[in-house]
């Protein structure tokens, strides 16, 4: 499961080690304060999609709090959506892996075209990390948050 091969970074050998991370731990929640500041190391966890990408080398994704946000779900607002590009590429075995991203955040909208089930989706970020640090991690796959508009909701009645 997760990775075949990934870099281990600076902040990968620190985990190892047991030396204090270089980033700070954030929550998705902690993306939609307006006084964001607009430079920090950070560490986020969450579910990548693939953007950039050739068979399974990926070299930009975007994660997003939700496993299916964007092909199953309308997407989420852009102060959930962080565009990562990868120090280097990185092999996924599945899209919507759970992985621990790492790097300097920083405030800008960009607008990511994505190949999805239903055909091309454009979906717009609100951050992003480039040279990010890229490890597996353990998260559970959580569902849209309410209010979030769910095309296969007919299929429960």
């Amino acid at each position: 499961m997760g990775f075949k091969f990934f870099r281990i970074g600076v902040i990968g050998l620190a985990t190892i080690f047991g030396c204090p991370s270089l980033a700070a731990p954030i929550s998705w929640e902690d993306l939609k304060a307006p006084d964001r500041a607009p430079t920090e190391q950070v560490e986020l966890k969450g579910f990548l999609l693939p953007v950039d990408y050739e068979g399974d080398k990926v070299y930009q994704f975007m994660l997003l709090p939700w496993a299916g946000a964007c092909s199953h779900t309308p997407p989420p607002p852009p102060d959930q959506v962080v565009l990562v590009t990868p120090d280097e590429p990185i092999r996924i075995e599945r899209t919507y892996e759970p992985v621990s991203v790492s790097g300097t955040l920083k405030k800008g909208r960009d607008m990511s075209q994505l190949f999805i089930l239903d055909g091309v989706a454009w979906v717009e970020s609100g951050y992003r990390i480039r040279s990010a640090q890229v490890q597996p991690t353990d998260l559970r796959a959580t569902p849209p948050p309410t209010g979030q508009s769910n095309p296969w909701k007919f299929m429960k009645q």
